[in-house]
């Protein structure tokens, strides 16, 4: 998005230019892949499945779980999310021994169907039921985790559903907030901007202050998709008095999940969940990516 961005205010305040140089570096973009027949974390078990959202449709649907699992984790995937392409994704939310269930939306991967707003609110919800009514998770056991887009889908879970804890990794305040960032004032000038109504709805801002279960807000200081100033926003003013933040120095929109700060905090947050003490993570701290905490900051 920034790259097209570029171009075209190159275009329109360089119309001089002969020539742009475009390198490999914004050419390739591997992301190394995982499937059921090579996945290989040690002591976690992973069985597929199709769940039906509605009469003549399926998601397609990984879950992990472990002997010592002390809760379970449902993960909502950014625009981008696969599950062939989520090895680092399995390693990190199986980590602190819990249970993760992770799923790919309408028309992505193996999934039925076409995308759309109103179909992933409510996939989110049947994919929740499932979990629930289904595969015997209990909702004070059960941990919501979205990145990016899907932080509107672990809100919307959140608020419609019991859970246990709630994780936002790269979330935005809002559809408005998040295409003011994405697109600068000065590009707007000649690009003229409709946000579709169903789009403009989503509001993690307006979720959270109504929300008190713990909460985990994590963001990248580099991320130049999701502005981290709406992470502070977003855990300044949620409604819980058990929340956390963690900004990753030099973190970016995508890879947090993995690093050593949040591992700490999620770690923390899962023995919250299974009533364990949590030794690491205050109830109302602030994280920075060196690991220290400073109460109210």
């Amino acid at each position: 998005m920034r790259l097209l961005l570029l171009l075209f205010t190159a275009c329109v305040v360089l119309p001089g230019c002969a020539a742009l140089t475009i390198g490999e570096e914004e050419v390739f973009y591997p992301k190394p892949s995982v499937t059921p027949e090579t996945f290989d974390l040690e002591g976690v078990d992973l069985s597929t499945s199709f769940v039906s959202v509605t009469d003549s449709l399926s998601v397609n649907a990984w879950h992990l779980t472990q002997p010592d699992a002390r809760a379970t984790v449902l993960f909502f995937g950014g625009n981008g999310f696969y599950l062939v392409q989520s090895r680092s994704h399995l390693r990190a939310l199986t980590r602190p021994s819990a249970n993760a269930f992770l799923w790919d939306y309408r028309g992505y991967g193996r999934s039925d169907g076409e995308p759309s707003v109103a179909a992933f609110r409510q996939d989110a919800l049947t994919i929740y039921d499932h979990l629930v009514e289904e595969r015997g998770v209990p909702p004070d056991q059960l941990l919501v985790w979205g990145h990016s887009l899907g932080s509107f889908l672990a809100t919307h879970v959140a608020a419609e559903r019991s859970v246990a804890g709630l994780v936002l990794e790269n979330p935005a305040t809002n559809v408005d907030d998040w295409v003011d960032n994405l697109i600068p004032w000065y590009v707007r000038l000649f690009l003229g901007v409709d946000v579709d109504p169903a789009l403009q709805e989503e509001s993690n801002l307006e979720r959270l202050r109504t929300l008190s279960v713990p909460l985990l807000v994590v963001a990248g200081a580099a991320d130049n998709v999701t502005d981290p100033a709406m992470a502070r926003r977003l855990y300044e003013e949620a409604g819980t008095d058990q929340k956390d933040l963690v900004v990753v120095e030099d973190g970016e929109h995508n890879g947090l999940h993995d690093t050593p700060p949040v591992q700490s905090a999620y770690q923390a947050l899962v023995q919250r969940v299974a009533g364990a003490r949590s030794p690491v993570v205050d109830s109302s701290s602030v994280t920075d990516s060196d690991g220290r905490s400073a109460s109210g900051r």
